[in-house]
């Protein structure tokens, strides 16, 4: 996660989900909890509107939901940087997380998470006498009423990319389309705190548009496959530079 948010991506205020590792293990009734699973192949990941990998990209999360409302999971994808290694172009993010989610009534519903971003061979970025870790800390909450999402994500810690106070708020849009065709949208924008500025991170911009999203998807029956098409208009960042406008495209599978 380079500076810019969920990530997750606005059109899904991504929902990460994953794998079943745990074939000998038997399963848990639906009443009690229950383990989804997603892995997805994307040309690009952009996350507000910051390109995290200009190439193919391979994610891959799941999450454990209990009838309670807690729930835990991963969320993982390979980059084409590494935060903590500046010669190096690959890298992993690694997001672990962990929150609370409740169906108010059948049209509303609301989410809250604690969100940890490790990254492969993490450790301290340095600048003159300043350092900051690499991984991250964010809480993320969102608000869902029939298809509209909002959201509204806070840093909870400094790291090479951000500063404590620095608030992401979104909102995304669903309507669903004839034959499993659904027209999807999503804008963004970064309220970032300049007062916890050091040699590491500077911000010249405290507000700031970041990205909006326009794009299709067609889900296939019964098969949990979905493919996924989004033209995103990138915004600014903290600094004032300008994001780059991108296609991207993919293919999902959720289990």
């Amino acid at each position: 996660m380079q500076p810019s948010l969920p990530k997750i991506t606005l059109t899904g205020l991504l929902t990460l989900t994953s794998v079943t590792t745990f074939a000998e293990v038997e399963p848990k009734s639906k009443s009690k909890g229950e383990l989804t699973g997603n892995v997805a192949l994307l040309n690009k990941y952009i996350y507000r509107g910051s390109e995290e990998n200009d190439d193919v990209s391979l994610q891959i999360g799941f999450e454990y939901a209990h009838q309670s409302g807690l729930f835990i999971g991963y969320w993982g994808s390979n980059l084409n940087y590494n935060p903590a290694i500046s010669d190096k172009s690959s890298g992993i993010e690694n997001d672990l997380y962990m929150g609370y989610q409740k169906e108010v009534t059948e049209d509303l519903s609301f989410r809250s998470q604690l969100t940890v971003y490790v990254y492969s061979n993490a450790g301290n970025v340095y600048e003159d006498r300043d350092k900051r870790s690499t991984n991250g800390y964010e809480l993320i909450n969102t608000m869902t009423y029939k298809e509209l999402t909002l959201g509204a994500s806070v840093m909870l810690a400094d790291a090479s990319y951000a500063n404590a106070g620095d608030v992401y708020v979104s909102a995304a849009h669903s309507y669903a389309l004839p034959y499993d065709f659904s027209l999807n949208s999503s804008v963004g924008f970064s309220f970032n705190n300049d007062r916890r500025d050091d040699a590491v991170l500077t911000t010249s911009k405290t507000t700031t548009f970041t990205e909006a999203r326009l794009g299709v998807s067609k889900d296939f029956a019964e098969t949990g496959l979905q493919f996924t098409l989004d033209y995103i208009w990138g915004g600014k960042t903290r600094t004032g530079d300008n994001f780059d406008n991108y296609t991207v495209f993919g293919m999902n599978y959720s289990f």
